[in-house]
């Protein structure tokens, strides 16, 4: 269960307001999630950069660099710097596209796929953490709205 850190302290119309919007909740839920998953992801070696690379991969070995920061919506610096980490660290690997001598497709290692496999403990686990307070009810209903939200179609995005 997620407790407050701070004790009940009278809070001001500054921080009621802010408390009260939707963009500051989704940063504070979102940097909370983060730093958790990092916590549980060094325990198995994973940092937390290259961990969406590996979810992705796992489900889609062997798409170009440019496919894999676009199912990320990162940009093609960023994805190219993981990438690059994931090599590093023996997760992945470049090889030649066959249909393009000017791009490349990255493919995981064996160590890559295996490391992948550990990842959906580890979302669950974090994922029950913060959902812990909710009825079964209401962890459906957010996520529901989360998609509407997000524009992302009742079936998924198969772009995501």
């Amino acid at each position: 269960m997620i407790e407050s850190r701070y004790l009940m302290a009278k809070i001001s119309a500054g921080q009621k307001q802010r408390q009260s919007s939707f963009g500051f909740l989704m940063q504070v839920i979102a940097r909370r999630i983060d730093a958790t998953m990092k916590e549980e992801l060094a325990k198995i070696d994973v940092d937390v950069k290259l961990f969406a690379n590996l979810m992705v991969l796992s489900d889609r070995d062997g798409i170009t660099q440019k496919e894999l920061g676009h199912l990320l919506e990162f940009p093609d610096y960023f994805t190219s710097r993981n990438v690059d980490a994931l090599i590093d660290a023996g997760l992945a690997e470049r090889r030649p596209d066959p249909n393009s001598r000017r791009s490349v497709l990255v493919f995981l290692t064996d160590k890559g796929r295996k490391k992948a496999t550990e990842l959906p403990r580890v979302i669950q686990k974090v994922n029950s953490q913060f959902l812990e307070p909710l009825k079964s009810s209401e962890k459906k209903a957010i996520i529901q709205l989360l998609h509407k939200v997000g524009g992302i179609p009742e079936g998924g995005d198969p772009n995501l």
